[in-house]
């Protein structure tokens, strides 16, 4: 059993200075939960430093367009997130009159915002009994009270969210939902978790059997898919041709043009440097990227953009094709 005050008492004390715990402000507080999706705190800082400065109202986020946001965030990875919050940003703008909504129902309505980040916008700006069950919640809650099913599973995943519901039930929501994600992070680490230094570990019971390592358990992820591309550095007097992304993946970052492997490419060119091969590795799949310098014998396509080589760092690219640039 988690003891709640014993946990809030701990972070009071321990807690780390994130600019994002500066205020309570809701808009804040959306920026840096959509930001700290799949991506480490210490990466995160500089880009919401940034991003508030560019963008310190929701009102001044509603007004800007898409390139521009990208440009901002390039290489934080996780575009689509982006393209809901602008959109989420918008329908704030349109229908709340810039005041951002304060119920559980009207916050899970806006795009991009899922159970998780709506919990923690409602604990942690307003101070309401949602839970927030993210990576670190279900390790400090599987590891407390010895749960061995499979995470992958989101039926057993349901099971934290439950235990994670009650314990905020019984805790001062602002506080408590930080402090189970902040034990988790500093403290019930994935590997070698400093459990001497818990404010929990006497009631944990994987510290007392000594499993803190074999806990939560996850099954093997089945092995990424890799896609083999062509990509071709299209150069014309003193420009590059680009493309604007429109697939799921990606979608509206700009990339050289690229072509899968055994895909016919549907123009005429002449090689004039081979580039040598590109990896980037994503979540979910490999991108091997053969790259080559070439000379059009034919028309440009025309979804292509013709820029300027020296203003092609005013463009945002996804971090697979500044490689390349780089």
């Amino acid at each position: 059993m988690i003891n709640v005050n014993q946990l809030e008492i701990w972070y009071e004390k321990n807690k780390r200075d994130l600019p994002f715990r500066e205020n309570k402000n809701p808009y804040f507080i959306w920026v840096s939960e959509i930001m700290l999706q799949q991506t480490q705190v210490e990466t995160v800082i500089p880009y919401f430093n940034k991003f508030i400065k560019k963008y310190p109202t929701i009102k001044s986020l509603s007004q800007t367009d898409e390139d521009t946001l990208f440009s901002v965030i390039q290489g934080l990875g996780y575009y689509r997130r982006f393209k809901n919050m602008l959109k989420a940003a918008k329908t704030v703008h349109s229908e709340y009159k810039d005041e951002f909504p304060s119920t559980y129902q009207e916050i899970r309505k806006l795009a991009g915002i899922g159970e998780y980040t709506a919990g923690a916008i409602m604990s942690i700006a307003y101070n309401k009994p949602f839970a927030a069950t993210d990576g670190n919640v279900i390790r400090v809650i599987a590891r407390t009270y010895d749960i061995k099913d499979d995470m992958r599973i989101e039926k057993n995943k349901k099971q934290i969210k439950l235990i994670n519901q009650q314990l905020i039930d019984a805790a001062i929501p602002k506080i408590y939902t930080q402090a189970i994600m902040e034990l988790g992070a500093l403290v019930c680490r994935p590997v070698n978790p400093a459990c001497e230094d818990c404010p929990i570990h006497g009631t944990c019971k994987a510290y007392i059997l000594n499993k803190q390592n074999e806990l939560p358990y996850f099954s093997k992820k089945k092995n990424k898919k890799t896609i083999k591309y062509h990509v071709f550095l299209i150069e014309d007097d003193n420009s590059l041709y680009l493309r604007k992304r429109t697939e799921r993946l990606l979608g509206g970052m700009y990339e050289f043009p690229q072509f899968e492997e055994n895909e016919m490419i549907p123009f005429d060119y002449e090689v004039i440097e081979d580039k040598g091969t590109y990896k980037h590795v994503f979540t979910h799949l490999i991108w091997e990227m053969k790259v080559e310098r070439i000379k059009l014998k034919s028309e440009p396509l025309t979804v292509w953009l013709k820029i300027n080589k020296e203003l092609i760092k005013d463009y945002p690219m996804a971090t697979a094709h500044k490689k390349i640039i780089n």
